[in-house]
């Protein structure tokens, strides 16, 4: 019998309501409501929404992940425990990776660590159990399929969702714990990723709390039911037809001149070999977009990748898309506004004798998508190669994965690779970032994986060869959100580990000196074009700065220059670096600041420096009135420099300002008071001020020319 995972002490359910939706307005859902309506994937997140990650990761571009005191603890907190999540809401955390239960982790010297959460003012946790037997999937409702453990006990995956209100809170608790943090223990193999969302300002959101939710079951029996379709299929229409395409001929599976949405595409090959998967296309046409929204050979769409990866005779079956001998199938809801059409190209040089296809579809009828609330579904495959995998030098110290320009959310990464070695971090840049909103501590890791990768076929998350072969994580409900821009990247660290470990991670066709990935990146993406304007940008420590934007300190501490880097890459130590003035202050620091009056919300961009300060907070003030959400900024403090490499640097701290605050205005004030930090102060080195806003307008030319 499951044992339960809250105490007696608290009790209760949450009732939610559900109804047939024909035409709706996007609003909030979370948790396992938002899994389980899989059709509003399309809708396009309010301004202000974002993906962030709690993390072990080595900022120093080494691979120094799960160092316990350096990389592993974020701090301690008031009653001992060892904090790893600290965030603010109105948010939702839905996926939790750890690794510590092999060689010095913490979880493999004791079996009696307890992981805790404690949501918005709570001083009892509501969550209070065994951190094994938690991922392992020991107590209700945080059971399979929403977690798992590894076979070997390596790591732990946790799906299952928790929504909170206005804070959430994550420790590990234990005598040993303790002990390690006194000592000043700092041995590695403990490592963990926490991927959360966070909602604008005043969204509201109920904390998690312990009782039946109806949506539960849903989830559930769409995960335990993969390779049928996990939306409502209620009122969908479908044409079928089957075909032989000769080479280089088309057909035409799907084609509509009026609005509607197409929820599935299921399709078989005759013959089905090397030939006719790798080389037969599929495209798809939204409305009047100038490119296919995708154009690429059925292999990599479906998720068996190319010729050099082989995977002919394998098979996946995930929650949205998958492929064998027999079908392809996707389930991505796609709506378009007044036409669409796919085709199947033939580009092999052997005829298609049957081509049977199955596209179903919405009309409007059924499910009305709201135009300028839904984005394009669209796909990508993104090739990239480096000379220097034995030497350790490369051109530039990653690869590139995807890029893409305007407002949008990415929900799926498949990797293929050849002499990719896996402790390449995932460095992902969003909307004119120096600094990764996204690191991971290892590209296994960032797939749900760990310790180079194995064979998995989840819902969400699985491998056909290993970590970085064939590996595929959706980001159904915490995906990439850009509202200007988006850079995915995959560190280059080729050759760490010598000649043994390289030849494992061989690609047949590739040049052992050449690292080489491909990357399958499926999203949405507004028609709309880009969302974020640089409205202004202030120099805090230069005079001039100070003087234009109204610059009141008090409290000053320190003031000077200094020349750092951001999170740097393994085989470049100083990557980003920037020389910069600044200040550091005990009380607040306030200053006026341009913004585009027709703004749906402002987001307000701070470089800080980490070094010895790693626990920030402080109140935000707009033009007098004090903001619920606080300035909160945990990253690392404290950690000694490791030979040529320092986990000291720069980072660019985000503050999202609701719209209700700065709407029909040009100018707000803004105020940081300092409340508590590690050095009992905050510093700042500059800000970048930008406008959410739909219709682009001409900006200050003052204003508008970014710092270095």
């Amino acid at each position: 019998m499951k044992k339960s995972l809250w105490t007696i002490l608290f009790t209760g359910s949450i009732i939610l309501s559900s109804c047939v939706e024909k035409r709706v307005k996007y609003e909030v859902i979370t948790g396992l409501e938002a899994m389980a309506k899989v059709e509003r994937l399309p809708y396009l997140f309010p301004p202000g929404t974002k993906k962030n990650r709690f993390i072990s990761y080595d900022p120093s571009g080494g691979n120094g992940f799960g160092f316990f005191q350096s990389t592993f603890k974020r701090y301690i907190d008031d009653e001992g425990e060892l904090v790893i999540f600290d965030a603010y809401g109105p948010g939702c955390l839905y996926r939790q990776q750890m690794n510590i239960w092999i060689d010095n982790g913490v979880g493999k010297k004791s079996e009696t660590i307890r992981i805790k959460y404690y949501f918005d003012h709570d001083t009892i946790p509501r969550v209070d159990v065994p951190v094994k037997e938690f991922f392992r999937g020991d107590h209700a409702p945080v059971m399979e399929p929403f977690t798992m453990m590894d076979t070997h006990v390596r790591f732990g995956i946790c799906y299952y969702p928790f929504p909170f209100g206005e804070h959430l809170k994550v420790t590990l608790s234990d005598t040993l714990i303790t002990r390690l943090s006194d000592e000043g223990y700092d041995e590695g193999c403990n490592w963990y990723q926490y991927d959360y969302m966070t909602y604008p300002q005043g969204t509201k959101i109920k904390s998690w709390m312990p009782g039946d939710n109806e949506y539960e079951a849903i989830v559930r029996k769409q995960w335990n039911n993969c390779g049928t379709d996990p939306k409502d299929t209620s009122g969908n229409e479908y044409k079928e037809q089957r075909v032989t395409l000769r080479p280089n001929e088309e057909t035409v599976i799907f084609e509509s001149g009026k609005k509607a949405s197409v929820s599935s595409i299921d399709i078989g090959i005759v013959p089905y070999n090397a030939e006719t998967f790798y080389s037969t296309y599929i495209r798809i046409y939204w409305d009047d977009l100038n490119q296919p929204a995708v154009d690429m050979p059925v292999s990599y769409f479906f998720g068996g990748g190319g010729p050099k990866d082989g995977q002919l005779k394998n098979s996946m079956n995930s929650l949205l898309y998958g492929y064998d001998s027999t079908r392809l199938y996707c389930y991505w809801p796609m709506p378009f506004r007044e036409k669409a059409r796919v085709v199947i190209l033939n580009k092999s040089s052997e005829t298609i004798t049957s081509l049977t296809s199955k596209v179903g579809y919405k009309p409007v009828s059924v499910y009305d998508y709201p135009n300028d609330e839904t984005a394009y579904f669209m796909a990508k495959l993104t090739g990239d190669s480096a000379e220097g995998v034995w030497l350790r030098k490369f051109e530039k110290p990653y690869v590139t994965a995807f890029e893409e320009e305007g407002r949008g959310h990415v929900m799926l990464v498949n990797m293929w690779s050849g002499n990719f070695l896996e402790d390449g971090d995932e460095f992902t840049y969003i909307d004119n970032k120096r600094m990764p909103w996204i690191h991971g501590d290892g590209t296994e890791d960032d797939f749900n994986q760990g310790w180079a990768g194995f064979t998995y076929d989840k819902p969400l998350w699985g491998a056909l060869k290993s970590g970085v072969k064939g590996a595929y994580r959706i980001h159904m409900n915490e995906p990439y959100i850009f509202y200007d821009n988006i850079d995915i990247r995959f560190e280059q660290n080729g050759g760490l580990y010598g000649m043994p470990a390289m030849l494992e991670r061989r690609r047949p066709g590739t040049n052992d000196s050449i690292c080489e990935t491909e990357f399958v990146v499926c999203y949405y993406k507004s028609k709309y074009g880009k969302m974020l304007e640089l409205s202004d940008c202030f120099d805090i420590g230069n005079p001039s700065s100070e003087k234009e934007h109204s610059c009141k300190i008090e409290g000053k501490q320190w003031n000077g220059e200094l020349t750092q880097s951001y999170d740097s890459y393994d085989t470049q130590d100083d990557y980003c670096t920037v020389t910069d003035n600044g200040i550091s202050f005990d009380k607040y620091c306030e200053f006026k600041a341009h913004i585009n009056p027709g703004n749906e919300g402002v987001r307000l961009m701070a470089r800080i420096n980490r070094r010895d300060n790693g626990l920030q907070t402080g109140n935000i003030y707009i033009d007098g009135k004090r903001l619920q959400a606080p300035w909160h900024i945990v990253t690392y403090s404290g950690i000694p420099r490791q030979k040529n490499r320092s986990f000291d640097g720069w980072y660019d701290y985000e503050y999202e300002i609701p719209s209700k605050y700065t709407k029909g205005k040009d100018t707000i004030t803004i105020k940081i008071e300092h409340i508590q930090s590690l050095r009992d102060e905050l510093n700042s080195f500059y800000f970048w001020v930008y406008s959410y806003k739909v219709e682009r307008i001409p900006p200050r030319s003052a204003v508008v020319v970014m710092e270095q």
